[in-house]
């Protein structure tokens, strides 16, 4: 049976991660990732399902052979909103982690929509049907636009992104590891997280 996932205290309010975290690689601030989130202004999602990708050395990463005017946010400094265009209709959300230059990025592939302007969030209690799955989906409810790529997660105005775990009553967040998903080579690695307490994710989505 499902346990919904109580929100204890007002996301808006929480702190952001420390840039030291976003500078780590990808394949360890993807699991950090889970429970934060990532907001547009008064939309929020709390993160539930991401994908690592580690750089240039990645052969499904976006950033493999290195830097071109498409992928050019990626190899900024941790922290940095990466946004491309997927079938040439949606926009997908990824977090650039690492050093400058690194080239490596998170992408966003599943979570649970907020509102700020939703009443009594505090005590909020929201179940996995609520789950926004697939990057596109997750793109679409936080409008992202080709022209937020490249944004500063840290220091926007309208982007955020918040260190919300410690609203989460879940106490220690139980997290699986399989491999990503939707991608034709580099198909071994284990580089897919995911909130494993929900029994709905994103798998299959777009």
């Amino acid at each position: 049976m499902e346990e919904p996932l109580e929100i204890s205290c007002e996301p808006w309010t929480c702190a952001a991660p420390a840039r030291a975290l976003l500078r780590e690689s990808s394949v360890e601030v993807a699991p950090a990732l889970l429970g934060m989130m990532i907001a547009n202004r008064d939309q929020g999602l709390i993160i539930t399902e991401v994908e690592a990708y580690a750089g240039s050395d990645d052969a499904a990463s976006h950033a493999f052979g290195g830097m071109s005017q498409r992928n050019k946010s990626m190899f900024a400094d941790g922290g940095t909103l990466y946004v491309y265009l997927s079938y040439g209709i949606h926009k997908c959300i990824n977090i650039v982690t690492g050093a400058i230059g690194d080239g490596q990025a998170v992408l966003i592939r599943s979570g649970i929509g907020i509102s700020k302007i939703m009443e009594n969030r505090r005590n909020l209690k929201i179940s996995s049907g609520e789950l926004v799955r697939g990057p596109g989906r997750v793109g679409r409810l936080l409008g992202a636009q080709l022209t937020d790529d490249g944004v500063d997660l840290l220091s926007s105005r309208s982007w955020k992104l918040l260190d919300t775990k410690e609203c989460l009553a879940v106490g220690e967040m139980p997290i699986s590891r399989s491999v990503r998903v939707g991608i034709s080579k580099a198909c071994d690695v284990e580089w897919r997280f995911e909130i494993d307490f929900l029994p709905i994710n994103g798998r299959g989505a777009e």
